[in-house]
């Protein structure tokens, strides 16, 4: 392996990396993996999450290839993906506090074995063996796996409304020198990268959250609460930052 193409497929990966852990994308996964409590479900919720992400930012790469030396593209897609990712957070993050209340206010209820309760979230089929407590029933468990997987990856996606800018600029410098198979080599070291590291936020978050549910269903409720603020307060911000574009 030439030292060109090993550099570019390491700068390819370092862009992945980084690109994986912006604060809008921790706070998405977070947001949907604050329901699970476990750690290889949340992996799976990461990775779903990283597919729909990765296949925007595919579509976007494809875009600017073909739009190289004939237009740029335009700065209102960024303004729009800010406004469609502060939305999306907005909406997760009152999700995700709604379910840290009703996890506050209903705990007694909730240690009951075999209550039945309902969540605002996508659901996923759970691993056999993984986790939660015995007798304990989960809505959508049964038959609707495919549907919340791709549910996922179409949040995943929507937090790719704006163009990946880092990405393009070092796909668009490494195609004039060294040729289309390296890029695509370096695109799909980008997409692994950035799957990786989506899965493992994903893990770790469910870590956190099975570690506060098992201490103590309150307290589990709080972070849930804490962290879905969190997440609004971040989805204002990035809806602040756009409105001077909307309304100069």
């Amino acid at each position: 392996m030439s030292m060109t193409l090993l550099g570019a497929l390491a700068t390819a990966g370092v862009l992945g990396l980084t690109h994986a852990i912006e604060p809008d994308h921790v706070a998405g996964i977070s947001s949907l993996t604050s329901q699970y409590r476990n750690s290889r479900l949340s992996a799976i919720v990461g990775a779903c999450f990283s597919l729909g992400h990765v296949l925007l930012v595919v579509l976007w790469l494809s875009v600017a290839y073909l739009l190289i030396d004939s237009v740029a593209l335009d700065p209102i897609f960024a303004v729009v993906g800010t406004i469609g990712v502060g939305v999306v957070l907005g909406l997760l993050g009152a999700t995700m506090v709604a379910g840290g209340l009703r996890a506050v206010l209903e705990t007694e209820e909730h240690e009951h074995h075999g209550v039945t309760h309902s969540h605002l979230y996508l659901h996923l089929p759970r691993l056999r063996g993984a986790g939660g407590r015995p007798g304990e029933k989960h809505a959508h468990e049964h038959g609707h796996g495919a549907i919340a997987y791709l549910k996922t990856g179409v949040v995943g996606a929507l937090f790719t409304l704006s163009p990946p800018v880092s990405m393009i600029v070092f796909s668009s410098t490494l195609l004039s020198t060294s040729g289309p198979a390296v890029v695509s080599l370096a695109v799909v070291t980008y997409g692994i990268a950035i799957t990786a590291t989506m899965s493992l936020v994903g893990a770790g978050t469910g870590v956190l959250f099975d570690f506060t549910h098992e201490r103590a269903p309150t307290v589990y409720g709080v972070v849930q609460v804490v962290g879905g603020l969190a997440v609004a307060v971040l989805a204002a911000s990035l809806l602040l930052e756009a409105v001077p574009a909307v309304f100069p």
